[in-house]
């Protein structure tokens, strides 16, 4: 198991040339002690975290809502993205497309 914050996890891992054609926001719901919602935006191959706020952050292109322990699963290798999501452990809200292109960016 990750003892790492999931958010600083996330910006550990995150390859700028995955992202080099991607454009988007994301809005992470992470359940659990460390959790909370992070807005993650990615601008060509530039990554930017935030807290999210309801109300006066910007809408996300895509939402991911995910316990800290799946996440931490998924980034430890012992689940996949698409296991999670095709379980119900992890879901999407907005464009599946989008979701699928973070594969490379913080999971490969």
């Amino acid at each position: 198991m990750l003892t790492t914050n999931p958010v600083d996890e996330l910006k550990r891992r995150f390859n700028a040339q995955a992202a080099k054609n991607l454009t988007a926001s994301f809005l992470f719901k992470i359940d659990g002690l460390e959790g909370g919602p992070w807005m993650t935006v990615i601008t060509a191959g530039s990554l930017d975290v935030i807290a999210y706020q309801q109300g006066t952050s910007p809408k996300p292109d895509c939402t991911i809502s995910v316990s800290l322990e799946d996440l931490q699963a998924i980034m430890s290798g012992k689940l996949s993205a698409m296991t999670a999501a095709m379980s119900g452990m992890l879901s999407i809200d907005g464009d599946l497309g989008l979701a699928m292109q973070l594969v490379p960016v913080f999971f490969s």
